[in-house]
């Protein structure tokens, strides 16, 4: 989980210098439109399910914690729209 969320963080990142090198389309094309950018998002959120399962966040007593997962995933999901769709 955390690799993925680090390669995640590093695609961002080279993604926002080749935006401001070159333009936001070569940034779609080198790095938001390739498969392995989309395999990276599908892991995550088999990941982030997982972890549902895994620590039992459906029980009430852990309810602030599946929040927390799911402002997580909220706040990556408005990350990937804002510079998928600008």
């Amino acid at each position: 989980m955390g690799m993925l969320l680090f390669i995640f963080a590093i695609a961002v990142g080279g993604a926002t210098l080749i935006e401001n090198s070159f333009d936001t389309v070569t940034a779609k094309v080198i790095v938001y439109n390739a498969r392995w950018f989309e395999v990276v998002l599908i892991l995550l959120v088999i990941n982030f399910i997982g972890n549902i399962g895994k620590y039992r966040l459906l029980q009430k007593r852990k309810i602030p914690s599946l929040m927390l997962l799911f402002l997580e995933l909220e706040l990556l999901d408005i990350l990937v729209l804002k510079v998928l769709c600008p």
